[in-house]
C-alpha cells in the first residue's frame, strides 16, 4: 500500500510539472524577473565599493578582489542572459552557453573562498561579527552553490529541476549584496532574503498547485546557510580551531 501511494504521488508530481506551451511561457517570465531582481540587488549592494566606486569616492580595490568581482559579475550576467535566451526562444545558444557556465562556476567558488580567507586573514569580517562566522557563512554558501550547480548540470535534461536549482544557487549571493546595502545582517536583510527564497515555492503553489521537489530540500538548505545558523555553528571550538589553522597556514 505504501509503495502504491508513493507511486501515485510521483505520478502526480510529474503531471503537475510536465511542461506545456503555456507553463513554459509563464515560467520563463517568472525566472527572468527573478534574474533581473537579483542582478539589480547585487548591483545596488556592490555599487558603493565596485560598480560605481568613483561616484562614492571609495578606495581602489586590491587586484585579487577585482578579479573576484569580475568573475562574479560575469556569472550574474551569464545567468541573466541565459534566462533572456530561454524566454525568447534561443535555446540552442542557451545550451551552448551552458558550457561556459559549467567552466565559470568553479571559478566563482574558488575566488569566493580565496577572497574570504584573504579578508579573514586581514581581520576583516563585515558584515559578520568575527572572522569565524565570516568563513562559516561564506564556505557554507559556496559549498551549497557548488552542490546545486553540479546537480543542476547533472539534471540539465530535466528543465523543471534544472532551472529551479540554478535559481536557488544564485539566491545564495543575496547576503553579500544586501548585507552591504542594508548595513549589515539585521531583520530587514534576513526578511528580504526569505522573501526571495520563498518566491519560487509560492510561484509553484500558484501556478502548479504543488511545490517542486527541488525546493523541498533546496530552500531548507538555503535557510540553514543563513547567518544566524552559521554564526551559531562558528562558535564551536573545533570550527574556531580549524579556521585559525587555515589562517595561520
Amino acid at each position: 500500500m505504501a509503495s502504491g501511494t508513493a507511486s501515485v504521488s510521483t505520478i502526480q508530481n510529474n503531471q503537475a510539472f510536465a511542461p506545456t506551451a503555456k507553463s513554459i511561457k509563464i515560467d520563463h517570465r517568472f525566472f527572468t524577473i527573478m534574474a533581473f531582481a537579483m542582478a539589480a540587488g547585487i548591483f545596488a549592494g556592490f555599487s558603493p565599493t565596485y560598480y560605481a566606486r568613483t561616484q562614492f569616492h571609495s578606495p581602489v580595490l586590491p587586484f585579487w578582489v577585482q578579479v573576484h568581482a569580475a568573475v562574479f559579475t560575469s556569472w550574474i550576467l551569464l545567468y541573466l542572459l541565459q534566462n533572456l535566451l530561454a524566454m525568447n526562444g534561443g535555446m540552442r545558444l542557451h545550451r551552448r552557453l551552458g558550457i561556459a557556465g559549467a567552466l565559470l562556476a568553479p571559478a566563482v567558488v574558488v575566488m569566493g573562498v580565496a577572497v574570504t580567507l584573504r579578508e579573514a586573514g586581514e581581520g576583516r569580517s563585515f558584515p559578520f561579527p568575527d572572522v569565524y562566522s565570516l568563513v562559516a557563512v561564506s564556505s557554507g554558501q559556496m559549498l551549497l552553490f557548488a552542490a546545486m550547480i553540479a546537480t543542476a548540470l547533472w539534471q540539465r535534461r530535466d528543465g523543471e529541476t534544472h532551472k529551479r536549482l540554478i535559481l536557488m544557487a544564485n539566491q545564495l549571493f543575496f547576503f553579500p549584496a544586501f548585507g552591504r546595502l542594508l548595513q549589515g545582517i539585521n531583520p530587514a536583510t534576513l526578511s528580504l532574503a526569505l522573501c526571495f527564497y520563498f518566491a519560487g515555492p509560492i510561484y509553484d503553489l500558484v501556478a502548479r498547485r504543488r511545490i517542486h521537489p527541488a525546493y523541498r530540500w533546496g530552500v531548507p538548505l538555503l535557510i540553514l546557510t543563513m547567518p544566524p545558523f552559521a554564526v551559531v555553528f562558528s562558535q564551536l571550538p573545533a570550527w574556531r580551531q580549524f579556521v585559525s589553522m587555515l589562517l595561520k597556514g
